[in-house]
């Protein structure tokens, strides 16, 4: 761990809420990406992303340096979006808008693809992505998305690494099927 964070979140457990607020802005913009991957609307991503921050302040002095800062940070995230997406799943929502934000998966995309084709992929990567299981779809994300390592996505979601690449090999393979009129379109 980085000597940096180490001191920050010593000084923030002793009740520093400036050292608290380095952490945060060091951390911040990797998890509002996630927040959104996961919850696919900018407001739900925002109102994620305050929640995550709010139990990590409350429980910062729980932290015991086991893990990296962030790998912490993102197994809130990620629990905190399976709690929201449940207790989401009584309402109902609205679709994301998706002029509102920059999509997370332009990462995809060639340069040269015009903005139909752009959109079109954009949409079926994101309707194919709904098809995957809870699990699969949240490795793939901090895989694939979040540029996480396997052992590090274990390490957030409490589970083996073996369980992490079953669960990345299996939405790898659910997508290719789902994609595959997309494969050979250049």
């Amino acid at each position: 761990m980085n000597e940096e964070i180490r001191q920050l979140i010593l000084q923030a457990q002793d009740g520093d809420t400036d050292a608290f607020h380095k952490l945060v802005a060091m951390h911040d913009h990797r998890i509002m990406a996630l927040a959104y991957q996961l919850t696919k609307n900018k407001q739900d991503a925002e109102d994620l992303y305050q929640e995550v921050f709010m139990k990590a302040y409350k429980k910062l002095h729980q932290f015991q340096f086991r893990s990296e800062f962030y790998t912490w940070l993102y197994r809130i995230t990620v629990n905190t979006a399976f709690n929201l997406k449940r207790k989401l799943s009584r309402f109902p929502t609205h679709e994301p808008d998706p002029a509102e934000n920059r999509d997370p998966m332009d990462w995809i995309i060639s340069e040269d693809t015009t903005d139909d084709e752009r959109m079109e992929i954009i949409k079926a990567v994101r309707k194919s992505m709904e098809i995957l299981p809870q699990q699969q779809r949240t490795v793939f994300i901090l895989k694939h998305l979040q540029s996480l390592k396997i052992k590090d996505i274990a390490s957030i979601l409490n589970i083996s690494e073996g369980t992490v690449k079953k669960y990345l090999f299996r939405a790898m393979e659910k997508l290719r099927m789902s994609l595959k009129e997309y494969q050979y379109a250049r």
